[in-house]
């Protein structure tokens, strides 16, 4: 078969923003002969005498694929019938970086100014940093190191982005976006981009509209991807003839679709590229149509496919609104939907939206979890422990126990032992008893806070523990736990060592405190002064739970939310 490859170039008078013009394709590539792209690419490779600075490999429209250049200059005649016409030193190809993947025919060669284009990323990156996070970097350390941990295997995405069509009329937001994305990126957080129409069961549109919704989407594919380029972000378009979403008609003959399945295949192989992947929600069925497909539901079945660790969905209100107009901080699966969706605010369309959501966490990872954010506050909500929109998790049900009797008392011991890490008193169990008010311990044996009675102090409730399990932490446990503390206790206090990496989460949490050089009592629900005296008085001569001597209670503690 005989193949023509011209190059496609974006000239450098269009602005970032600006979609490139109509691709300068020829020739049949079809999806059959994917892997032979490669060998194309390395044959254009030996015919450089001034050798492109990278390639990258995009899919085209139905069955084609297209050979994108960066900053390079063709001088002569590639192999197999390839034409590789020359190009103007000025021209700038459209594309990004092609790095290898499962593959030795490519070597990347670094533009002349890497290390000042580098230094100016650190720079922008700290500063949008600091600007969305602040400035605990104790609190953005432990999260940026979990999520790096929990990144994945070196295809696979971190997270899954939705970003919603009404994004793409703000420039400020798609700025806001792109370097936010390129700062996740760029710390080795792998990303996948999905956008597309909002097309819910009962939308109504001719066959018309839904072309020129497709054509939109297109547009917005090209336009997310030059402002990732813009912010440093290696980018790389999958248009609709990728087969990614391989999808069916919703009847006979109509433009909307749903998906069938989702081809990894490409999206895995742009991830290990080092590119983030841009997926538009059009999908192509078994005879070659092209359909329609709604942006939450191609999400969705993306989701399930990858497995992330999180999905973002992006919107301009940051967030899910109850019936005040306020964010939603934290919604509990399947605890919190129940009571949600028969809130006479939530419309159709938020009750639809949270069960989507409820059924997208099934198929996850129990680590997983989707947040509701802004493209602005993308940061704060990864980095922060107050987050920055509405988080949806799934979470294990709590259940309240007023003695011992029902409980696995082997399992309580080792979920104390493991999250402090030391071993308890052999007298603490055997005495919990006498002083136990409640405890509240999630199904699985991963949470528990133990409240116990402290006769000589006006009988204010005390938390004596509070620990989380190691593969729970960060999944919103803790959080689910501690509303069900302000809900029962009106008044609470606890004490914790003065260097306790948890004081932060429990400083925004307490309406007072006192420290020493060894502890801090921490207190709610209190406005007399001789009564926090009191209190303070009473924890610092507890006695320790812990065998040894020389340790803190708390000192290790790794609840941290």
């Amino acid at each position: 078969m005989s193949r023509q490859v011209i190059i496609s170039r974006n000239f450098s008078g269009l602005t970032k923003c600006a979609p490139p013009p109509s691709t300068l394709l020829g020739g049949e590539l079809t999806s059959s002969i994917l892997k032979h792209a490669q060998n194309i690419g390395a044959s254009l490779n030996r015919s450089c005498a001034n050798h492109a600075r990278t390639f990258s490999l995009l899919s085209g429209s139905s069955g084609c694929r297209s050979l994108v250049t960066d900053h390079c200059r063709w001088e002569g005649t590639g192999q197999d019938g390839l034409k590789a016409p020359k190009a103007h030193p000025h021209q700038k190809g459209y594309m990004l970086q092609y790095q290898r993947w499962k593959s030795d025919f490519f070597k990347i060669t670094m533009p002349n100014d890497w290390h000042s284009m580098y230094s100016h990323n650190l720079t922008h990156d700290l500063r949008r940093f600091l600007e969305e996070v602040g400035t605990d970097p104790k609190e953005a350390r432990y999260w940026l190191k979990q999520f790096q941990r929990l990144g994945g295997s070196h295809s696979k995405p971190f997270a899954v982005v939705q970003v919603h069509q009404e994004i793409f009329q703000k420039p400020d937001l798609l700025e806001a976006l792109s370097s936010n994305l390129a700062f996740l990126h760029r710390n080795d957080m792998k990303l996948l981009v999905v956008h597309g129409a909002s097309l819910p069961d009962g939308t109504n549109m001719s066959d018309q509209e839904l072309q020129a919704s497709r054509s939109r989407v297109t547009t917005d594919t090209m336009t997310m991807v030059n402002f990732l380029q813009a912010s440093g972000a290696p980018a790389h378009p999958l248009f609709s003839g990728s087969n990614v979403l391989q999808a069916e008609a919703v009847e006979e003959g109509a433009s909307k679709g749903r998906v069938v399945h989702v081809n990894t295949e490409p999206l895995e192989w742009c991830i290990g590229s080092g590119h983030i992947p841009v997926v538009s929600s059009i999908g192509e069925t078994s005879s070659s149509q092209l359909v329609s497909i709604d942006a939450s539901h191609a999400t969705t079945e993306i989701a399930k496919a990858v497995q992330p660790i999180k999905v973002l969905l992006l919107n301009r209100k940051g967030g899910l609104l109850d019936g005040k107009g306020e964010v939603i901080p934290q919604v509990h699966v399947p605890a919190d939907v129940e009571s949600l969706v028969d809130e006479p605010w939530c419309t159709d369309t938020c009750q639809n939206r949270i069960q989507d959501i409820s059924t997208m966490l099934e198929a996850l990872p129990s680590m997983s979890s989707v947040v509701i954010t802004s493209p602005e506050s993308i940061l704060a909500e990864l980095f922060t422990h107050h987050g920055s929109g509405t988080l949806f998790k799934n979470t294990e049900r709590i259940t309240k126990f007023y003695d011992l009797e029902n409980v696995d008392k082997d399992r309580l011991l080792q979920l104390i032992t493991r999250s402090f890490g030391r071993v308890l008193k052999k007298n603490y169990i055997l005495e919990l008893p006498r002083r136990l008010h409640t405890i509240y311990l999630s199904e699985g044996y991963n949470a528990v806070a133990i409240i116990t009675k402290e006769n000589d102090v006006h009988n204010v409730p005390y938390l004596d523990k509070f620990s989380i399990s190691l593969q729970t932490q960060g999944e919103g446990t803790s959080e689910m736990l501690w509303d069900y503390l302000r809900r029962d206790f009106g008044m609470l206090f606890w004490r914790s060592r003065s260097n306790n990496q948890i004081n932060p989460w429990y400083f925004k949490r307490c309406e007072g405190s006192w420290s020493n050089s060894k502890w801090t009592v921490f207190w709610y629900g209190m406005s007399d002064p001789k009564l926090s005296y009191a209190l303070v008085e009473q924890a610092v001569k507890r006695p320790a739970s812990f065998i040894e001597p020389d340790s803190y209670e708390n000192d290790k503690m790794r609840d941290i939310p």
